[in-house]
């Protein structure tokens, strides 16, 4: 009893709660001239150590240049996202998209944190906008503003124009490689990050809109909730009701679910005039029970003796390797070898994990109890490190054993959509797709490489002086397959881009070709 006091004691000294005026006092301090420089050599000395492919898009003489000018332009203290906005884009000129610095935000007092669960932190974070040639619009009405129309153009929000935030944040984040559809892409998605980031919490927003060479202006704010009148129910929930919430949320642990969507991470339907076309969307690999979720689409694709399964891929930022395997096994026509052994810097480079690096003390003292745990994983990947004639070290870890398809493998016609979005874990199943000849792709570039990335395990580290975080991965990731020029993503058989119009009606050219394509084929 007395040694678990003792170790709590020691848990809440070491990881004691800053409060939040003193955090956001901290955020406003500029920090020192010594300080930031010193920062600048952390993050170039810990690339140097652990990066396994640091120099794959930059030289070595260039990298290096651009850390030694940053360093000496650093003449007068700044705060820490001043300082973010200066080292950011040098991490970001690896060309490696797992590879960031990331700003820090001020944090909110219980009022704010009452105030933005009741409303969002901001009306802008409920808009359904498009970035699209340079521009934003209004893809969908809200209830705050029922006069925005569906198209509108937004010019600005509080005096901040679209192209304003892409200029000041684009930078601060890079592709893999020299591919040319990521940015777009996840700034669409970042955008009301990002205005957040510059603006905080706010409970309305004044936004300038053009829609049909009308420019006026109006005021974004959360919509008004109608207090609902308490009534005891008349008697319990029926037994379809509760078997209907059973299911629900069942669906919900093996599908996997985003609340903010309402949208599950996983499903599977059926089109045509027959059904007999599969459609499975992946929007992350991440949530859900992958493993039960496939055995049981595939079984229903198997029973139905669908034509065509179409793999929607578009916007599917990455997750789990373990996940996309599973996947591929349902896919795969024979034996295969998913990846190639990791490249890692050292036999030890996969100890500087985050273990420890946890945001309250009772985290910590649950790392601490596992600490043993730790340490016999960390001593296995050192003995199964080895190098190579090439004086690069290998991780050889369970992926790269040779797997056999499933017995239930779906035997038809692939076709996998793809675009801007689908990155890391999406580009890697895609890059095994498109190299084995399985899959026809439809859409755009994807914004992974086709020939690898630098993921696997991604410890945060935190800046001494400035206290950003900075994260990258410790394992070159790829698959057998490559292509050439290297530095691009998985490229389209068939390419198609959504326009501004079908947006706007939810159409979707991208399924709707391949839904024409299969018809052609079935006559």
């Amino acid at each position: 009893m007395r040694i678990g006091v003792v170790l709590l004691s020691f848990i809440v000294v070491m990881c004691g709660c800053v409060s939040v005026e003193t955090f956001n006092r901290q955020l406003r301090t500029p920090k020192s001239v010594k300080a930031l420089r010193s920062d600048v050599d952390f993050v170039h000395h810990k690339l140097e150590m652990l990066h396994p492919s640091l120099y794959r898009y930059i030289s070595k003489q260039e990298l290096d240049r651009k850390f030694d000018s940053l360093k000496t332009s650093i003449v007068s203290p700044m705060t820490s996202n001043e300082f973010f906005f200066r080292i950011s884009p040098v991490v970001a000129s690896v060309r490696q998209g797992h590879t960031r610095v990331f700003p820090l935000t001020r944090r909110l007092t219980k009022m704010e944190m009452v105030k933005a669960r009741k409303n969002g932190a901001s009306p802008v974070m409920k808009l359904h906008l498009g970035w699209m040639d340079h521009r934003l619009y209004l893809l969908k009405t809200t209830a705050s503003d029922t006069t925005l129309k569906p198209g509108s153009e937004i010019l600005s929000l509080d005096s901040i124009t679209p192209q304003q935030l892409f200029a000041k944040y684009a930078p601060t984040f890079a592709s893999d490689g020299f591919n040319t559809t990521f940015h777009d892409c996840l700034f669409n998605k970042k955008f009301a990050s990002y205005f957040y980031y510059e603006t905080g919490v706010r409970d309305s927003v004044l936004c300038k809109v053009s829609n049909g060479g009308v420019v006026r202006s109006v005021w974004l704010k959360p919509p008004e909730r109608q207090k609902k009148k308490q009534e005891k129910p008349l008697s319990s929930p029926s037994e379809t009701e509760k078997q209907k919430k059973r299911v629900f949320e069942h669906q919900k642990k093996v599908q996997g679910y985003d609340a903010l969507t309402g949208e599950f991470s996983k499903n599977l339907r059926f089109m045509g005039q027959d059904s007999s076309v599969a459609v499975l969307t992946v929007k992350d690999f991440v949530k859900g029970k992958y493993k039960r979720f496939y055995a049981d689409s595939f079984r229903k694709i198997d029973s139905v003796q669908a034509r065509a399964l179409v793999l929607d891929l578009r916007d599917n930022t990455g997750g789990d390797l373990s996940d996309i395997q599973c996947l591929y096994s349902y896919l795969a026509e024979n034996n295969f070898r998913f990846v190639k052994p990791a490249v890692v810097t050292s036999k030890t480079s996969l100890w500087h994990d985050d273990y420890f690096n946890v945001s309250s003390p009772s985290q910590f003292a649950l790392r601490v109890l596992g600490t043993p745990g730790w340490l016999v994983y960390n001593t296995f990947t050192t003995l199964i490190t080895h190098k190579k004639t090439d004086g690069r070290y290998y991780f050889y870890y369970p992926p790269i054993w040779q797997k056999h398809p499933k017995t239930n493998r779906f035997k038809g016609k692939v076709y996998v959509l793809i675009n801007g979005c689908s990155f890391s874990a999406s580009s890697i199943i895609s890059a095994n797709l498109k190299g084995s000849g399985r899959a026809l792709f439809v859409g755009e570039e994807t914004g992974g490489a086709y020939n690898g990335c630098v993921a696997g395990q991604m410890p945060s580290f935190t800046l001494p002086g400035s206290k950003l975080k900075m994260s990258f991965g410790l394992l070159e990731v790829a698959t057998p397959y490559a292509s050439n020029p290297d530095g691009r993503g998985v490229m389209p058989d068939v390419p198609v881009v959504p326009t501004l119009d079908d947006r706007l009606k939810s159409t979707d050219p991208e399924l709707k070709w391949v839904m024409d394509d299969v018809d052609k084929q079935g006559k």
